[in-house]
C-alpha cells in the first residue's frame, strides 16, 4: 500500500515511546510532477482524518480506544519540497483538536 490508494491504511500500529496510535504513509513518489504528489498526499490525509473521526479507526484497531492521540508517520522516499511542507504544516495546525501528531521520515 502507498500514497496512490488513497483509501487504504499503509500501516497501523502502537506506538513504542508513546501512549498513541501510529498511522504509517507511504510516500514513494518524488516531486517531479509536484501538484500531482501534493493531490495525493491530500487526499491521502484527508482520509486517515476521515478514518479517525468516523470512528471506524477503533472498529479497526480496539486499542485506539485507550489512547492519547494519533501519529501519522509519514515515510518519504524523497524530501517534500518546500510546498509539500506547507501543506503538512496546514494539516498539522488543522489537527490539533484530534490529537493528531505529524512526523515526517525521509529516506
Amino acid at each position: 500500500m502507498s500514497i496512490v490508494e488513497k483509501n487504504k491504511i499503509d500501516g497501523i500500529g502502537k506506538s513504542k515511546t508513546e501512549n498513541k496510535v501510529a498511522l504509517m504513509i507511504a510516500d514513494h513518489l518524488d516531486w517531479e510532477n509536484e501538484l500531482e504528489h501534493l493531490t495525493l498526499l491530500q487526499e491521502k490525509l484527508n482520509a486517515y482524518i476521515s478514518f479517525i473521526e468516523s470512528g471506524q479507526v477503533y472498529s479497526v484497531y480496539p486499542e485506539a480506544k485507550s489512547v492519547d492521540g494519533f501519529i501519522f508517520d509519514l515515510r518519504c522516499k524523497f524530501p517534500p519540497t518546500e510546498n509539500g511542507k506547507k501543506l503538512i504544516e496546514v494539516f498539522r495546525k488543522s489537527t490539533q483538536d484530534l490529537k493528531i501528531e505529524f512526523k515526517v521520515y525521509e529516506a
